[in-house]
């Protein structure tokens, strides 16, 4: 029992260590310029005469349907309502026009002698703006528009291969993403970076990731701080995180924890949980500033109110030893908990630690092993050579060797090194 206890203690410690962080995918606040919906002024409704009133006349039905789905209908020069629409139409000639936005404007003559369809297709414009802005009617679903996001792609396509910079930056958005398109990062790399050249910040993002992780293009971490530095100097803050992130790591820039510092702050006091989580890393651990487990705490609350996983682990790692605040193990278990609760393997692990040594909670080795398996099947090495020493010793499973070993192998195969002393120890 003593023995366990230390290997889940020594394992626990490990597991409360500072980490950090991926650069997220671009997007958070900054998103391609949405253009705004065009608010035409529409006439007033000409009153029509009512079938029932003009018994002597004939009316018929007569539904018009068109591809303008913002355009406007006149009939015999009275504005009637949208270009899709059914009206009642005396017997006779009437001279119909469309008008609309994206499209040129289509007059036509109708000769009504029965109930009848009629098809008003219209040619749109194939100028720039106008194909962008279709482009994004259909992405949106707006102004009446269908949701279509392959037809918004295809128009996408015709204004960016006219130079227009946000129509290429939404096109690299939907080839990053695989919307109306299947995803292809070199395409999107493409695209991207023709916006990015014109100042696009989502685009400038994109690249800056793509760069990161090597996505549609050789890995190359001084491209990558190159554009995300250009959208963080314009107060982005996605972009001063992942920038913090590069300076902590030394990836495209000199390493520097002061530098990590100052680009966390920035997005942090903008309201971003990572940046806040990992600032609170940086005063948790003394890099780049005094260390300090009070701010440390401070900048990991203001985390967990957005429900950071990895903050609540940390806020419980916190209470556990108490570091900034009272130590509690029931505190510790609570916020090991919330985070648990998400999925958060670390967490896991952790909460399996607290049931082992009935810390915070009732003692149970069953609860033990079911948090532990929960992050062990996310691939959490401490939590996969806990397995194997509840496997070994039969805590909370019926004892199995070959369980252990395998465990242990698992989490010696991620270069635990306690894992590695179990096998041996074993004779594996």
């Amino acid at each position: 029992m003593k023995r366990l206890n230390c290997i889940l203690l020594a394992v626990a410690l490990m597991v409360g260590g500072s980490a950090v962080g991926q650069i997220n995918i671009p997007g958070g606040s900054i998103k391609p310029p949405v253009p705004p919906a065009k608010q035409r002024q529409k006439p007033k409704k000409q009153a029509r005469p009512k079938k029932a009133a003009q018994a002597k006349v004939k009316y018929y039905d007569v539904t018009f349907t068109s591809n303008a789905y913002d355009g406007d209908l006149y009939i015999d020069g009275d504005y009637v309502g949208d270009a899709n629409t059914s009206q009642a139409l005396k017997a006779g000639s009437h001279t119909v026009k469309v008008v609309t936005d994206y499209y040129n404007d289509y007059s036509t003559t109708v000769n009504v002698s029965s109930n009848k369809s009629v098809d008003l297709s219209l040619t749109e414009k194939t100028d720039a703006e106008s194909q962008y802005q279709l482009g994004f009617n259909y992405y949106a679903g707006r102004s009446g528009f269908p949701w279509n996001q392959t037809l918004a792609t295809e128009h996408f396509l015709n204004a960016a291969n006219q130079g227009h910079a946000d129509a290429q930056s939404w096109l690299g958005y939907c080839y990053f993403k695989g919307n109306g398109v299947t995803k292809n990062y070199t395409e999107a790399v493409k695209w991207s970076k023709k916006a990015a050249e014109k100042g696009d910040l989502w685009a400038m993002s994109a690249l800056g990731y793509c760069y990161y992780y090597g996505l549609g293009v050789t890995k190359d971490y001084n491209e990558a701080a190159k554009w995300l530095k250009k959208v963080a100097e314009q107060g982005n803050a996605t972009a001063q995180k992942n920038l913090g992130i590069c300076y902590e790591n030394g990836h495209g820039v000199t390493q520097s924890y002061a530098e990590a510092v100052n680009w966390y702050r920035k997005a942090a006091e903008q309201g971003d949980a990572d940046a806040q989580k990992n600032l609170g890393d940086c005063y948790y651990n003394g890099n780049g500033v005094t260390q300090s487990y009070t701010e440390a705490v401070n900048w990991y609350r203001k985390a967990t109110e957005q429900g950071d996983a990895r903050a609540l682990c940390k806020l419980g790692v916190c209470y556990y030893y108490g570091n900034g605040v009272t130590q509690s193990y029931t505190e510790a278990v609570n916020w090991y908990r919330k985070a648990a609760e998400q999925g958060y393997a670390f967490a896991q692990c952790w909460l399996g630690y607290c049931y082992s040594n009935g810390n915070g909670v009732t003692q149970s080795y069953t609860e033990a092993v079911n948090w532990y398996r929960k992050a062990a099947e996310q691939g959490d090495a401490a939590a996969q050579r806990n397995m194997g020493v509840c496997y070994e010793m039969g805590n909370g499973v019926n004892k199995d060797k070959q369980e252990a070993v395998k465990w242990y192998r698992k989490a010696a195969e991620q270069g635990n090194s306690k894992a590695k002393d179990d096998l041996k120890r074993l004779g594996y």
